[in-house]
């Protein structure tokens, strides 16, 4: 049995900061990220896309400071979203996908998934299974006495001493593939298998 990790990166119209996450307008994903982990908690396939997006020009100078994805990125290296989406389909296959939001629904990442997925008119477009690890997290942090009240799925690595296995992605935390492998890290250090996520 297996399961996929995945992370995104998204942009949003300038503002959405200033009005608080009920002002989030024109979110899209520009990164998707994955892993497909196996019953021994190892990687069978790693899954890495840049996306180029639809409803912003231009990356911008804050986003790439914190992201490492410039625009130079997208213009070598990125594919629009339904192609994107395509292959990311293909990989997860009939897995169910985990994603982390500290202080999301249910679904985490899979609302921006979908939200960008609305922007193209696509008929029958397969819907994947997504579900929030975060919770997982947490109950993990009060069992271990771990104190924390606010956490990226970026920062698991380095709060549990163990961000020095992660150098030779050489990426930085925000990029989706590094916060991705930070996830398992994670998992990894609390030795839990899927059965418990929920």
């Amino acid at each position: 049995m297996s399961f996929v990790l995945f992370d995104t990166e998204y942009i949003a119209d300038k503002g959405f900061l200033e009005d608080g996450f009920d002002g989030w307008k024109n979110r899209e994903v520009i990164q998707i990220a994955a892993l497909k982990i196996d019953e021994k908690l190892e990687v069978s396939e790693t899954f890495n896309v840049y996306v180029k997006p639809l409803k912003h020009e231009h990356i911008s100078p804050y986003f790439s400071d914190l992201t490492g994805i410039t625009d130079k990125t997208m213009q070598q290296q990125g594919v629009d979203f339904p192609t994107a989406y395509k292959l990311f389909l293909q990989f997860v296959q009939n897995d169910v996908c985990y994603s982390h939001g500290w202080g999301a629904d249910d679904d985490a990442d899979g609302v921006v998934m979908r939200e960008t997925l609305s922007y193209y008119d696509l008929k029958n477009v397969q819907q994947l299974k997504y579900k929030n690890i975060a919770p997982w997290f947490k109950k993990q942090y009060i069992k271990n006495n771990i104190n924390i009240t606010k956490q990226a799925s970026g920062e698991i690595a380095h709060l549990l001493g163990k961000e020095d296995v992660l150098k030779k992605l050489n990426l930085q935390p925000h990029n989706a593939l590094y916060d991705v492998y930070s996830l398992l890290v994670g998992i990894r250090y609390f030795n839990i298998y899927t059965e418990s996520f929920e």
